[in-house]
C-alpha cells in the first residue's frame, strides 16, 4: 500500500459575503457599537464630537458629528469611501507611520459594520477641501454600497455619521443619558488624555448630556501608578470603596485609556483575590493588549497578556498591602468612634446609679454643676477629709432650705473638675469653690491659693482658677487650699495625662478602653484587663462575627459586654442572682443610647 501524499495550501474564504455578515453580528453591544463611531471621531483628530439623538417621521435616528480632519482622502482629493467599502479588515490606520499612529485605536477595518447593531442604514458623510461632499451609503443585511455626492455642508468641517432608523430592539436602549454614561467609563481615559469634547444631545428626551470621565468611588489606594514591563508601564489605578458605595464594583482592563473589559475578574489568572474583590474598583491599563477583533472587547491570550499576568504579581501584593493598612486604619478610627459611643452611654448610666454601688470606675456624678449645692438631692459635701472608712468628711445630705440665707464661715472648698484626663500637651482649668457648713457658696473674703503636690506639671494661677498644662504622661496631683481668717481647709484632685484621653466629653473619664484578640474556637466572649483597662474582646467568637452584620447590632454586642465587665468589676463576691440584677439594671439605662 503506497504511502500517503502530504498535501499544503493556503487558507481562504469560502463565502466572503457569509464572513462578512459573521464579522457585522459579532458585535451586538449597540452603545459599544456607538463607542466605535466616537472612536473614529477621536482618532481623526477631533476636538469636539457631538452626539445626536433624534427623531424623524416616527423613526429614531443617531447621528455623530465631528471637527476632525475627516476621511483620508483618494488620488483626486475626494474621500476615499472606495477602500474603506472593498478594504474591510484592512484598516487605512494601519498602515500609517509611526508618527500619524501615535493614539490612533483603530486596526481592524470593521468598526463600520457595527451599525448592524443599531439601525437599519449608515451614512457616513465627509469632504475633500474644495471638492464637494461624499457620502458612503451602506444598508444592513445587503453587500452593496453607494458613494455619491451631497449637497449642503458640515459646520464643523469634519465627519457626519447618520445611523437609521434604529432597530426596535434597539431603540430604546440608545438614550442619550445611557449612552453618556457608557462612554464616560468606557473612553474615561482616553477622553482626559485627547482633552475631546464630547456631548450627547437628546432632542427626544429634551436633555444635552456632556460626557465627563467617570470618577470612581472609594479612597485610592497608595500604590505606584506604573509598573515597568518589558513591553511597557502597566498603568495602575485602584480605588477601595466604602459599604455605602453604589454602583458595580470591578477592576476594568484598558488598552491605551479605552476599557476593553468591565471586570478584570473574568480572565482567569485574575479570578482570584484581590481582583475579584467587590469592594475595589479602577483599571488596570496596558497599551500592547491585542484585542478580540470581533468584538473588541476580549483580550488576545498572546505575549502581551503573558506578561501582563506576569506583571500582576507586584501589583496584586501591592493592592493586598494597601488594603491591609486601611482596614487597620478603618477599624481603628471606627473601635475609637464606637468607644466614644459606649463610653458616653456607661457614663451616663453610672452617673444615675447608686454611687456608692458602682466604685470601681472612676464616674463623674450626673449634673456636676450641682454638686454640693443644697436641695439637691443625693448630692453630697465634700471637705477633702475622709474618715476611717474611706467616706468624704461631710457626705450627709445637705439641707433642704429653698431660700439660704447669707453663707457661714468656711468650711470646705471643692475643686472641679473631679477626675479630668487630658493628652500629653493639653492643660485643664480648674475652679475652687468655698463653702459654709450648709454647702453655700461663699463669693467673697475666701483666699485660695493653688500647688502641685505630685507629678511634673506647669501651673497658671489667678485666684480661686488655675490652668495646669503638661506634655508627657503621668498623674498630676494639684492642691486648692481656702483661708478665711483663722479657718484653713484643702482640696485635691488627680489630673491624668494619657494618650487618646477624651479631655471633658461626656465619656471616657475612667472608663477602660477595649481591644480585639482573635481566640479561635474558644468560649469566652469578654474579659477585663485590670492592669491595661482594658476590655479584651474575643473577636474569632461566633456571636462576636454575628454581630458584625449591622453598626448598631455591633454597638449593641460591644455596649453588653461592657455591661458584663461593669457589672463583674463592681460586685465580684455577688451571688449570681444578684450579679444578674445589677446587669438588668445597666443594661436598662444604656439601651437607649446604644
Amino acid at each position: 500500500m503506497a504511502a500517503s501524499k502530504t498535501t499544503t495550501g493556503t487558507l481562504k474564504i469560502g463565502d466572503q459575503w457569509n464572513a462578512i455578515t459573521i464579522i457585522a453580528h459579532s458585535q451586538t453591544h449597540p452603545l459599544k457599537a456607538i463607542c466605535e463611531l466616537t472612536e473614529n471621531a477621536i482618532d481623526a483628530g477631533a476636538s469636539q464630537v457631538r452626539i445626536l439623538r433624534r427623531r424623524s417621521k416616527g423613526r429614531t435616528f443617531l447621528e455623530v458629528v465631528d471637527d476632525g480632519r475627516g476621511v483620508a482622502q483618494d488620488e483626486s482629493g475626494s474621500p476615499d469611501f472606495q477602500r474603506i467599502a472593498t478594504h474591510l479588515c484592512d484598516s487605512m490606520k494601519r498602515h500609517l507611520d509611526a508618527r500619524n499612529r501615535q493614539g490612533v485605536h483603530g486596526e481592524f477595518g470593521i468598526g463600520l459594520l457595527s451599525f448592524w447593531s443599531l439601525g437599519e442604514e449608515l451614512r457616513m458623510i465627509s469632504g475633500g477641501g474644495a471638492k464637494p461632499l461624499m457620502e458612503l451609503h451602506l444598508v444592513r443585511g445587503q453587500r452593496q454600497y453607494a458613494i455619491r455626492p451631497v449637497r449642503g455642508r458640515i459646520a464643523t468641517g469634519g465627519t457626519r455619521v447618520v445611523v437609521g432608523p434604529l432597530l426596535d430592539a434597539t431603540k430604546n436602549l440608545v438614550t442619550g443619558e445611557k449612552i453618556a454614561r457608557y462612554l464616560s467609563a468606557e473612553l474615561r481615559d482616553r477622553i482626559r488624555r485627547t482633552g475631546v469634547a464630547i456631548e450627547v444631545a437628546d432632542s427626544v428626551a429634551r436633555k444635552e448630556i456632556p460626557v465627563v470621565p467617570r470618577e470612581f468611588d472609594g479612597e485610592r489606594l497608595e500604590i505606584p501608578r506604573r509598573y515597568a514591563t518589558p513591553l511597557g508601564d502597566v498603568n495602575v489605578e485602584i480605588y477601595l470603596r466604602g459599604d455605602e458605595a453604589t454602583g458595580k464594583p470591578g477592576i476594568a482592563v484598558c488598552k491605551d485609556g479605552t476599557r476593553v473589559i468591565e471586570d478584570i475578574a473574568e480572565l482567569l489568572p485574575f479570578s482570584r483575590s484581590p481582583w475579584n474583590d467587590r469592594r475595589l474598583e479602577g483599571l488596570v491599563d496596558f497599551e500592547p493588549l491585542a484585542l478580540a477583533p470581533g468584538t473588541r472587547s476580549g483580550i488576545v491570550p498572546d505575549a502581551a497578556f503573558e506578561t501582563l499576568v506576569t506583571a500582576a504579581a507586584s501589583i496584586e501584593a501591592d493592592i493586598l498591602a494597601a488594603v491591609a493598612t486601611r482596614e487597620q486604619a478603618e477599624a481603628e478610627r471606627a473601635s475609637r468612634q464606637l468607644l466614644k459611643q459606649v463610653h458616653k452611654a456607661f457614663a451616663s448610666a453610672l452617673a444615675d446609679l447608686p454611687a456608692e454601688d458602682y466604685l470601681f470606675f472612676d464616674i463623674p456624678k450626673s449634673e456636676p454643676s450641682l454638686q454640693g449645692r443644697p436641695g439637691v438631692p443625693g448630692q453630697a459635701l465634700a471637705t477633702g477629709r475622709r474618715d476611717a472608712s474611706g467616706r468624704e468628711v461631710g457626705d450627709e445630705p445637705p439641707p433642704t432650705d429653698l431660700f439660704p440665707g447669707d453663707p457661714g464661715p468656711l468650711a470646705s472648698v471643692r475643686i472641679t473638675p473631679r477626675t479630668p484626663r487630658r493628652p500629653p500637651g493639653g492643660s485643664c482649668l480648674f475652679t475652687a469653690t468655698p463653702r459654709d457648713a450648709s454647702g453655700i457658696a461663699i463669693p467673697e473674703d475666701v483666699a485660695i491659693t493653688w500647688r502641685i503636690v505630685e507629678g511634673s506639671a506647669a501651673i497658671a494661677t489667678d485666684g480661686g482658677s488655675c490652668r495646669v498644662a503638661s506634655s508627657t504622661v503621668g498623674i498630676v496631683t494639684v492642691e486648692a487650699t481656702a483661708v478665711q481668717a483663722d479657718v484653713e481647709v484643702a482640696d485635691r484632685v488627680d489630673l491624668k495625662f494619657l494618650e487618646e484621653a477624651d479631655g471633658d466629653a461626656a465619656g471616657g473619664r475612667g472608663l477602660p478602653g477595649y481591644r480585639l484578640e482573635a481566640d479561635h474556637g474558644q468560649p469566652w466572649r469578654s474579659r477585663y484587663d485590670v492592669g491595661r483597662n482594658e476590655i479584651v474582646i474575643n473577636s474569632a467568637h461566633r456571636d462576636f462575627l454575628a454581630s458584625r452584620g449591622s453598626a448598631a447590632k455591633h454597638r449593641r454586642y460591644i455596649g453588653k459586654l461592657y455591661a458584663k465587665e461593669v457589672v463583674l468589676s463592681n460586685f465580684p463576691h455577688e451571688s449570681p442572682a444578684e450579679v444578674m440584677e445589677r446587669l438588668i439594671e445597666v443594661t436598662l439605662r444604656t439601651e437607649d443610647a446604644l
